[in-house]
């Protein structure tokens, strides 16, 4: 679909009222949906590294605890941070995989253009969800910031890193939420999928 679309007009010469999509348009979308992609991509694969980092961490504050009787003091912390991180930056992968839970007991039986207007709506609605999280995490990061937020322990470490994960995570999600939107009115416009 590297090629402009064409208005071809109806058989008495008048052109169709269907917008024409300029090349260059295509190919900035297709650069934007890939860098997204892309960083969606980078986040999951840095959250499935946060995982056996987060295992050695335990596993060394085990030994230090109960073979050198000197327990690591920020083991617990870390390790919690780390689970935010990991939880929260895998969404956008998480979404692109397919691997978020979907109850789609009813959706499974509509076919054709009724799915797509399904989905559309679906996600729409979702979209709605997130600018909301989006705004809420954006919100407690500021406020984080401003009176320098710190753990309540004796690391005394800034929560706006752990925070700061929570909300490039949904903002993520939410970008891919819009790919995810434009695929699904284009196919519902030009009744085949969309390529981007």
């Amino acid at each position: 679909m590297r090629e402009e679309i064409e208005d071809r007009g109806d058989p008495a010469g008048r052109p169709q009222s269907q917008p024409q999509i300029s090349y260059i348009g295509f190919l900035t979308m297709n650069r934007l949906v890939s860098f997204v992609e892309k960083i969606a991509y980078w986040g999951g694969y840095l959250s499935g590294w946060l995982v056996p980092i987060m295992m050695m961490l335990v596993v060394i504050d085990v030994f230090m605890r109960y073979v050198m009787h000197r327990p690591l003091m920020v083991s617990d912390e870390l390790s919690a941070y780390m689970l935010v991180a990991l939880s929260f930056l895998g969404l956008a992968y998480t979404w692109r995989e397919g691997g978020h839970v979907r109850i789609e007991v009813l959706v499974s039986r509509f076919r054709g253009r009724l799915y797509d207007w399904v989905r559309l709506i679906g996600l729409i609605l979702t979209f709605i969800f997130m600018i909301e999280l989006d705004r809420a995490a954006y919100k407690m990061i500021v406020y984080a910031l401003q009176i320098n937020l710190r753990s309540s322990t004796w690391l005394m470490f800034p929560l706006f890193w752990p925070q700061l994960t929570v909300f490039i995570g949904f903002v993520l999600l939410t970008l891919l939420l819009v790919i995810d939107i434009i695929r699904t009115g284009m196919k519902i416009r030009t009744g085949r999928e969309a390529e981007a």
